[in-house]
């Protein structure tokens, strides 16, 4: 019971002019990741810069996006941490897009139990000197129709500590 007055406590409703037109993604390209990269340097948590293959150190949930929701942004500020879903989303098809900072060799992703395809990655450029970061990764989920779900995702550090990050996260 606690935990569904907190998961309906953390619920922020959106306005119309939040909603995004529900298109899949196709490329990273199509998106503003430069937002996404100001943010990650702009958090102070701890990012390696100037370091030859970092170990992973930072995964989050960046964007997800459905058949009839369209896009909708995390928010993963310091103090408050999105845990679900603010659209209400479902359809046959569903996105995440997940950031790594560092360097990751394995990293998969689950909706609803089904593993995920990795559709594209792009290289994350967190500074000038030319150096990839870390990745943005856009996953993918075709299947049967939905109206709920969790998505959860895990990606293994290339080189030590070969740490293994983990998130989790409610669709409605």
């Amino acid at each position: 019971m606690a935990l569904g007055v907190l998961l309906i406590g953390n619920v922020v409703p959106v306005s119309a002019a939040e909603k995004i037109q529900s298109t899949k993604i196709e490329s990273l390209s199509e998106l503003d990741l430069d937002t996404y990269t100001q943010e990650l340097m702009e958090a102070d948590d701890g990012i390696q810069l100037y370091a030859p293959a970092p170990a992973l150190t930072r995964f989050k949930l960046l964007l997800i996006n459905s058949e009839k929701a369209g896009q909708e942004t995390i928010q993963n500020s310091s103090s408050s941490m999105q845990v679900g879903s603010r659209l209400d989303h479902g359809g046959t098809w569903f996105q995440a897009i997940t950031a790594e900072v560092g360097y990751a060799k394995t990293r998969y992703a689950y909706f609803n139990g089904v593993r995920m395809t990795l559709t594209a990655t792009e290289p994350m450029y967190l500074d000038s000197d030319n150096i990839v970061d870390g990745y943005y990764c856009l996953w993918t989920y075709e299947g049967s129709e939905y109206e709920a779900g969790t998505f959860t995702a895990n990606s293994t550090s290339a080189n030590s500590p070969w740490n293994t990050m983990s998130l989790r996260f409610n669709v409605y």
